[in-house]
């Protein structure tokens, strides 16, 4: 499925995952009138990935709120043929009048609670990849490069009237029925839970179900999107063909009342 209508509403509707984190602030997403927007103007490549599907999303978001304005977008710096960085959105704020220099984050993190404090139990599906790297990359790289002098070469805006957020956009999966506790994210970003493959496996409630591996740029969809559904067992081997290359799928589920979203890993 390709539907781009339901991703930019899946982005639209995915919650923020803080309002300030790691002295890092939230972007300000204000509601816009999108039902009625023509989407046939979107100029997305059929297997344009995810992460880049978002930038997308968020720049028509832009161009139908009434409160910000695109200055730049997707900026790359560099000097003597090396890459310093990139910046993502240089807006304008009409509200503040400030200028916001914004970087677009949309994540899924697995929560892993044998880390002793919260900051450190969100975790990529795959282990490559957590909010905590995720928000010090932003402090002490992203968000740095724009005062950089070599920056001056590509923008020019009044450096002293701007502000830096980032739009964090996120779904969190927590441990199969165990009983976890946040506190500093948005529970509103509580998507699903992640189970391991052993014990997806050896649960008989999982045989009764029926289900369906959507592509990775579909992730962003409702579970009730599908029309395709397979057995437990022809699921299976959909499944193995992503815990051989280290890669834990994300995974609809539709039982007689309802739908559910959770990963299946390999770790």
């Amino acid at each position: 499925m390709n539907n781009l209508k339901a991703q930019f509403e899946g982005f639209y509707n995915t919650p923020a995952l803080f309002e300030t984190l790691n002295d890092i602030r939230q972007f300000e997403f204000e509601a816009i009138e999108y039902k009625k927007h023509d989407y046939a103007k979107f100029e997305i490549l059929q297997k344009l990935p995810l992460g880049k599907r978002v930038e997308y999303f968020f720049e028509e978001y832009i161009k139908l709120s009434n409160r910000y304005n695109l200055i730049y977008k997707n900026i790359q710096v560099i000097e003597n043929k090396n890459t310093l960085g990139e910046l993502d959105f240089i807006l304008f704020d009409k509200k503040t009048q400030l200028y916001l220099h914004t970087e677009l984050v949309y994540k899924f993190y697995l929560y892993d609670n044998s880390f002793n404090e919260e900051i450190n139990r969100y975790i990529g599906p795959n282990r490559d990849d957590t909010l905590l790297k995720k928000l010090e990359k932003l402090k002490t790289k992203q968000f740095p490069l724009l005062f950089r002098d070599e920056t001056k070469n590509y923008i020019d805006i009044d450096l002293k009237n701007v502000f830096q957020n980032s739009c964090f956009k996120a779904n969190i999966f927590l441990p199969y029925k165990k009983d976890v506790k946040t506190s500093l994210i948005n529970k509103s970003c509580i998507k699903g839970f992640h189970i391991n493959i052993i014990e997806f496996l050896k649960l008989p409630e999982f045989k009764e179900y029926k289900y369906f591996l959507p592509h990775r740029y579909d992730w962003i969809l409702d579970a009730s999107s599908s029309t395709t559904w397979k057995n437990y067992g022809e699921i299976q081997e959909e499944i193995q063909v992503f815990l051989d290359l280290k890669k834990s799928p994300l995974v609809w589920l539709k039982s007689q009342t309802d739908y559910k979203v959770f990963f299946i890993t390999w770790w």
